[in-house]
């Protein structure tokens, strides 16, 4: 998914709200929780709950001999504060480290909250990510205000006409829970436009290998759905954190296609017990990796056998590639899937864009 893509997909979650289609107690709570899991020896996975951005979100803590390092800080400093918290619950040493593996917001708005409580904190990322940082941060405010905007304006509307977007009647229930998730989004842009944005400060380019605190710590900048996205992996526990380069239930994508799938291929040669997303549970095997670097693959290689058949339009090579075939594979009997599938679908009508666009050197033929 594309940085405006969430944004969509931020709206379109409220619009589904208001037709019924999620559930709001899965998206829209007052606060934003975090679950902590223990997945090595001194190695912590932090999981957000639904914070107005994104439905989840991982954080990873690493306690080393005299320091702790933080992979990825979250959409809200909040959130970022309720891990400091239980950081100082297991030890009393410093956080050293914070590390940011792409510049959408989810991964590096809380890196506030650890540079005030440890101003000598260093903050990893790629060079061009933080270029891509400082070229990005200050669009946001404008950009949640606006979405915020929009979905008052719809709700105000199914409110008026005593009608859900499809029509159907809104009852008391479904006003409550609308009302809920227009809180949560008013919150969440509230915090989001108070965040001093606190930038890395230290940076590599291809990779970047750190002996330190007893481990080794492997940075490679790779392509996900952000470019220069900073993949951690640590040998000797044998645990990968993977950023959005690889996510759960939906698959994160932005460049090229086949960029992405050659990270994605890259990451199933790693000698890994555990992987860590961006997005979703921790895997400890490579199933899902491959199914959606599959997916990808699958894609690409339609997409181009359809323009190389003379198709012009996106719509008609959307048509022979059929998404429906490719979602079905890809879903297979997994419920969570299943329950996200009417966006899946949109997803992967993107990505034959997204492969179209690539396959023909970034252009979109007129029709």
């Amino acid at each position: 998914m594309t940085f405006l893509g969430v944004l969509n997909f931020r709206y379109f979650l409220f619009v589904w709200l208001l037709a019924g289609i999620f559930a709001a107690q899965d998206l829209c709570a007052s606060e934003v929780t975090v679950k902590k899991n223990q997945i090595g020896d001194g190695i912590y996975q932090f999981t957000c709950s639904s914070d107005g951005y994104v439905p989840n979100g991982n954080s990873v803590v690493i306690v080393n001999d005299s320091d702790v390092l933080v992979f990825d800080t979250f959409t809200r400093p909040s959130a970022a504060r309720l891990v400091l918290a239980e950081i100082r619950k297991l030890t009393n040493k410093p956080v050293r480290y914070v590390v940011n593996s792409h510049w959408h917001p989810d991964h590096w708005s809380g890196n506030e909250v650890y540079a005030q409580a440890f101003p000598d904190v260093e903050i990893i990322t790629t060079e061009a990510n933080r270029e891509h940082m400082l070229n990005a941060a200050n669009a946001w405010p404008p950009m949640f205000k606006g979405d915020l905007s929009k979905q008052e304006s719809d709700f105000e509307n199914e409110v008026s006409t005593g009608k859900l977007s499809d029509g159907t009647p809104l009852t008391s229930q479904r006003r409550s829970e609308h009302q809920a998730r227009l809180q949560q989004e008013r919150d969440f842009v509230t915090e989001m436009i108070a965040v001093h944005r606190t930038y890395p400060t230290l940076t590599y380019v291809d990779h970047l290998t750190l002996w330190h605190g007893g481990r080794e710590f492997r940075f490679i900048s790779m392509t996900g759905d952000a470019t220069a996205t900073t993949v951690l992996y640590l040998p000797k526990e044998k645990i990968l954190m993977s950023g959005d380069l690889f996510a759960f239930p939906e698959p994160y994508y932005t460049p090229p296609l086949s960029q992405h799938l050659a990270s994605l291929r890259r990451l199933a040669q790693f000698d890994v017990d555990l992987i860590v997303p961006g997005h979703g549970p921790a895997w400890r095997d490579k199933e899902y990796l491959n199914r959606e670097a599959d997916l990808f693959d699958s894609i690409i290689q339609r997409v181009h056998a359809a323009e190389r058949q003379g198709l012009v339009s996106v719509e008609q090579v959307q048509k022979a590639v059929n998404v429906d075939e490719l979602l079905s594979k890809f879903v297979q009997n997994d419920q969570e899937l299943k329950d996200f599938a009417e966006y899946l679908r949109l997803d992967l009508l993107s990505m034959v864009e997204n492969a179209y666009r690539e396959g023909r050197d970034g252009e979109k033929f007129p029709y």
